[in-house]
């Protein structure tokens, strides 16, 4: 077999002549952690012929000092079981003291070695391994290059990844059906579905025939990036070869339908499912739950939960989790309470989300002595609050006015060691200007800008509409423009709120000259666009103006709502024409 010299081993080449020096370095930095990382409780796991790390280290240590030395495929025999314990800078030590005795190295030590780097994630010096085996004329084996590979894709360096892979390829090395899976799952974790489905067929061509767990990778893929289409013709080609679909792929291929509202498509699939006898289970019925209670058909999905408990399939907390949600959203929070109850009954503890959704179906409600009543509880008992449901709990506070109530929770939060999130500081922002807070909002906002905190364009649309309803349009004149000038691109709702502060101001040309420059910023007006400008044309009796737009929103598609249909009415009845023209 030819020599590999491939280019992707220069950079580990230059690591060989410190080779020795780097593995000690490594080995003492991680030697304590790996040493706390043994299991000292309950019925040890036995690991070969050894209970633990210390027995295993006892025998190398009697091993070492015997003349003449074992050979290196017994030092080898006591090695593997150590990785096994995952005591890998212990290895690299054990290694280097190999070295040191004269023990010389064979492919299946070197290879122990590689994997060991690998798992630390110290690839380069895995790479590096790799080199000097080339040096010292030992031939590397399709497992050694498959460690390398799974370590490059589990510090997603898929491309040097691939590379390795071509490499190994063009000189000779026949690789295994788990290196080809290696790279397909790095390509789908990186969504490149167009390489994934390549490189099936690149599998197929070299005479590996992909199994249910590539087809499942790949399937997924396109699933998770929208490419149902996609997906369901690999799932066909999957049938068609005789092969039968496990439950993971008929579960990823129905959320992907339910998610689209195709559930007509879903219950096919679920029929086709049931035919073949793959018993559905908990994930399975918490897609359809999910699915039900996204189109409003809460009793339907409450159907569900009772036909899995007759077959023996206990919903989980996510399961509970979504009926919780779905009560609340629908303003039926003593039905969500109830789901609350049988959890707890069946032994299900609530977490977090399950809280917040109860939290959030309080404040919508408007119950925020029930809201503050369970977060004191969570705060006592668990399970601590996160950031989202302290995000809840403030904008609740926020939308009653309860200005000071909301302001204490946020010190909670500061309290509790939780950094706040854009949603945090957007609700806050929100909260006081709706709350009349102008003031204070603004010294938030540029707390945040001079803090070099990210600033998105929610934080300037906030602002910017507590401006236009307060009147200040030279003040939100400034920030629209400051947004530009910071990148950030106005969506079409920022658009509209400048638009109709300015036609309130009784400044129609300007709001109409930044109606026009919508499409510069690659943001189309939408129908509230139309409607708004529209508006203040009437408004400020630029009739003329406002009935030629109007021809051009019905020319676009859109409609004109109550407002506009009105405003226009009584132009007609002002004008005396008649309306049945």
């Amino acid at each position: 077999m030819a020599k590999l010299l491939p280019s992707l081993f220069v950079n580990g080449g230059r690591h060989l002549s410190t080779l020795s020096s780097s593995v000690n370095t490594f080995a003492t930095h991680i030697e304590g952690f790996s040493r706390n990382s043994m299991p000292v409780k309950g019925n040890p796991k036995r690991y070969g012929r050894f209970d633990n790390v210390d027995d295993a280290l006892a025998v190398f240590n009697k091993m070492i000092d015997k003349y003449p030395k074992p050979s290196i495929v017994e030092f080898t025999k006591l090695l593997a079981p150590i990785v096994r314990m995952k005591h890998y800078a212990l290895v690299v030590s054990m290694y280097t003291q190999l070295e040191l005795s004269g023990v010389s190295h064979d492919g299946y030590s070197f290879s122990i070695l590689v994997n060991c780097f690998c798992q630390s994630g110290r690839i380069d010096f895995g790479l590096s391994v790799l080199g000097k085996m080339l040096k010292l004329g030992v031939e590397p084996d399709v497992v050694t290059f498959s460690t390398l590979i799974n370590g490059l894709c589990k510090q997603s360096k898929f491309s040097q990844a691939v590379s390795l892979f071509d490499e190994m390829v063009e000189k000779g090395y026949q690789p295994d059906l788990i290196t080809y899976s290696i790279i397909l799952n790095g390509l789908c974790k990186i969504g490149d579905t167009v390489r994934a489905v390549r490189f099936l067929r690149l599998m197929e061509e070299r005479g590996f025939d992909p199994n249910i767990v590539a087809y499942g990778t790949v399937i997924d893929c396109l699933c998770k990036n929208g490419l149902l289409k996609e997906a369901l013709h690999l799932f066909s080609e999957l049938k068609v070869k005789g092969n039968r679909p496990n439950i993971v792929i008929y579960n990823c291929l129905i959320h992907a339908l339910c998610n689209l509202g195709q559930q007509k498509e879903a219950r096919r699939l679920l029929n086709e499912m049931m035919d073949n006898d793959i018993p559905l289970d908990v994930f399975t019925y918490s897609i359809l739950i999910d699915a039900y209670c996204k189109e409003g058909m809460i009793c339907e999905a409450m159907d569900i939960v009772c036909t899995m408990r007759k077959q023996g399939i206990e919903p989980n907390v996510v399961t509970y989790n979504t009926l919780v949600d779905a009560y609340c959203k629908e303003g039926m929070v003593s039905k969500a309470e109830d789901i609350v109850d049988m959890m707890r009954k069946q032994g299900i503890a609530p977490d977090v989300i399950t809280h917040t959704s109860l939290l959030n179906g309080y404040c919508m409600q408007n119950k925020m002595d029930e809201a503050m009543e369970l977060f004191n509880e969570i705060s006592r008992t668990g399970p601590t609050p996160d950031t989202v449901t302290y995000n809840t709990l403030i904008h609740g506070m926020f939308q009653l006015g309860r200005v000071a109530a909301a302001c204490k929770l946020l010190g909670k939060m500061f309290a509790s060691r939780l950094v706040p999130s854009q949603v945090t500081c957007s609700n806050l922002l929100d909260g006081l200007c709706k709350c009349g807070k102008l003031k204070e909002a603004l010294k938030i906002f540029h707390v945040i800008r001079n803090s070099g905190s990210e600033l998105n364009i929610i934080f300037y649309t906030v602002l910017i509409d507590g401006l236009c309803k307060a009147g200040h349009i030279e003040g939100a004149k400034e920030l629209f423009h400051e947004l530009l000038v910071n990148g950030l691109k106005p969506d079409v709702y920022t658009y509209n709120i400048m638009i109709n502060g300015f036609c309130k101001e009784g400044l129609p040309n300007e709001a109409y000259q930044l109606f026009k420059s919508m499409g510069d910023n690659e943001c189309l007006p939408n129908r509230i666009s139309y409607n708004v400008m529209v508006q203040g044309f009437f408004r400020n009796s630029y009739t003329s103006k406002a009935t030629q737009l109007l021809a051009e929103m019905v020319d676009k598609g859109f409609s004109a709502d109550l407002c506009t249909s009105t405003l226009y009415v009584d132009l007609l009845v002002r004008s005396d024409k008649s309306i049945l023209i």
